[in-house]
C-alpha cells in the first residue's frame, strides 16, 4: 500500500510560539525591570536560538499597508481604487453621476455579451479576449456600486435607530398600561377593604344590640 501525503487545510502554527514560555517570559520581564546587565551578573542565561527582545509585540502598523492571507489591505480602512488593484477605470475620474454610468456601464455589458456570442460562432478564438472585456467592465460596476456602501450603512443604521425607538416607545406604552392596571387592581383592593370594614362594623353593631337585649331579658335573680 502506497502511502499517502495529508495535508492540513488550515496552516501549522509558526514554530516560534515554542519560544514563549513561563521560563523566556520571566526572563524578559527581569530584564526589562532590571536591565540586561543586572539579568546576566545574576548568573542567568540569555536564549542561545533566538533574541530575547523577540518576544515582545511588534508596535501596531499606523500607516501604508499591512498583508494578510497574502493580500495587502490599507491600514486606513478604505476602499481601493481601481489603479491601485492595477485595473482600467472605464468610467470618469472625479465627481460623476453613478448611476448615469452604471447605466453606461451596463449597455456596454449587453452590447459586448451580444458580440461574444457572434464571435464564438464565427471565431471562437477571439472568446477568452472578450470574456476579459466583459470582466473588466463588471469589475468596474462593482467599484461603482462599492461607492453606495458608506450610504447604505447609514441608511441601514437610520432604520435600524428608528425600529429600537418604536420598540422602545411601544414597551412603554405596554408597561404603562400594566401600571395603569395594577393602579386600578389596589384601588378596587382598597375600595373592597373599606367595604369589608363597614360590614365589620355593621355587623359587630349588630351583635351587640343583640347582647344587649338577650342580656335585658335575663332576670335579675339568673343573674346571680
Amino acid at each position: 500500500m502506497s502511502s499517502q501525503n495529508v495535508s492540513s487545510p488550515f496552516p501549522l502554527p509558526p514554530e516560534f510560539y515554542k519560544r514563549y514560555t513561563d521560563e523566556n517570559l520571566d526572563k524578559l520581564k527581569r530584564i526589562k525591570e532590571h536591565g540586561i546587565e543586572a539579568f546576566t551578573n545574576a548568573g542567568d542565561t540569555l536564549p542561545q536560538d533566538f533574541d530575547i527582545f523577540d518576544l515582545e509585540p511588534p508596535k501596531p502598523i499606523t500607516k501604508d499597508f499591512y498583508t494578510m492571507f497574502n493580500e495587502a489591505w490599507p491600514v486606513v480602512d478604505r476602499m481601493r481604487t481601481l489603479e491601485e488593484t492595477d485595473l482600467q477605470q472605464l468610467y470618469p475620474k472625479g465627481e460623476i453621476d453613478k448611476a448615469s454610468e452604471l447605466k453606461k456601464l451596463n449597455n456596454s455589458v449587453v452590447f459586448n455579451f451580444v458580440e461574444l456570442l457572434d464571435i464564438l460562432v464565427k471565431d471562437p478564438d477571439r472568446g477568452p479576449d472578450k470574456c476579459e472585456q466583459i470582466k473588466l467592465l463588471l469589475i468596474n460596476m462593482k467599484f461603482l456600486l462599492n461607492e453606495y456602501r458608506p450610504h447604505q450603512a447609514r441608511e441601514t443604521l437610520q432604520l435600524i435607530m428608528k425600529e429600537q425607538i418604536e420598540q422602545r416607545k411601544l414597551a412603554t406604552k405596554e408597561i404603562q398600561k400594566r401600571c395603569n392596571e395594577l393602579t386600578q387592581t389596589l384601588a378596587n383592593l382598597k375600595n373592597s377593604w373599606k367595604d369589608l370594614d363597614v360590614v365589620k362594623m355593621e355587623l359587630d353593631d349588630t351583635l351587640y344590640q343583640e347582647n344587649s337585649e338577650s342580656a335585658d331579658l335575663i332576670p335579675e335573680s339568673n343573674l346571680f
